[in-house]
């Protein structure tokens, strides 16, 4: 009877032992039980849209002169949606989604088409490969030159030719690109590590899904060309973000920020 006893205690305390064990790798596990939210939002023109301008096409017409071509320093919509504000998260030791952790082995595509650069402010992340692709029946040049962590370059692409470009460190802000043959073609590339980061579209809205819920977390902005957004209206109030930040408490689920109102000044 002691032996059956002691017997089924043994199990008992081993079972419980191997559960306690597996409890414990969830508790430590990353990602376990973590909850996740999307930041979403839109940046608005604090006033009556602008129009966009003519671009200045002056060589190569018989192609280049096929599609009407603006300037894409300040594109808004006419609903005032403001296009080409980078977001992207700031906090540092912030736990990735699994998903997203890894560098993407997706290429991110920089196309020289309709003699403009596409898109005009791209995004991709150290050690993620770029392609510089000319899609055109012209030659054109991509001149990297402002890179300050990367090798700058000033490559030529001749029709249908394409370079692969791999960034090793990140760069502060987006770098500036040209074409050397084309002086209206202009763009501009944020390098990150991290893998929260966004791009306003052409109607200001920009989304950043699966970040860590229950925390406090910075976001800079910067639009291209012309840097931080610093003064923002943000639910009818003047917002103060110092270089372009500000913080979310990040909810689980959506974390709608609305309407956010730039000032013009913020836009030159």
């Amino acid at each position: 009877m002691f032996l059956k006893t002691r017997s089924s205690r043994s199990a008992i305390f081993a079972a419980w032992g191997f559960g306690a064990v597996i409890a414990l790798l969830f508790f430590v596990s990353p990602g376990y039980g973590q909850a996740w939210g999307t930041l979403r939002g839109r940046f608005v023109y604090d006033g009556d849209p602008p129009s966009p301008q003519p671009a200045n096409v002056n060589k190569d017409t018989d192609v280049c002169g096929k599609t009407p071509l603006v300037a894409e320093d300040l594109l808004v919509d006419p609903s005032g949606g403001v296009a080409n504000v980078g977001i992207w998260l700031v906090s540092k030791d912030v736990e990735e989604h699994p998903e997203l952790g890894a560098t993407p082995d997706a290429v991110v595509m920089l196309d020289n088409k309709n003699c403009r650069f596409e898109p005009y402010l791209g995004v991709v992340r150290v050690g993620q490969t770029l392609r510089l692709h000319n899609s055109d029946a012209v030659t054109h040049n991509v001149n990297g030159g402002s890179f300050r962590k990367n090798t700058p370059f000033n490559d030529n692409l001749p029709p249908e030719a394409s370079i692969d470009k791999v960034f090793q460190g990140e760069e502060r802000l987006g770098v500036p690109l040209s074409c050397g043959s084309h002086g209206w073609m202009k763009s501009y590339l944020l390098v990150k590590k991290t893998p929260y980061i966004a791009v306003s579209g052409e109607d200001g809205t920009f989304e950043i899904r699966n970040l860590p819920a229950g925390e406090k977390l910075e976001f800079k902005t910067w639009h291209a060309p012309s840097g931080y957004i610093t003064e923002p209206k943000v639910e009818g109030k003047t917002a103060k973000w110092k270089r372009g930040q500000f913080e979310v408490m990040v909810k689980e689920g959506d974390n709608d920020l609305g309407d956010i109102v730039v000032s013009p000044k913020d836009l030159k």
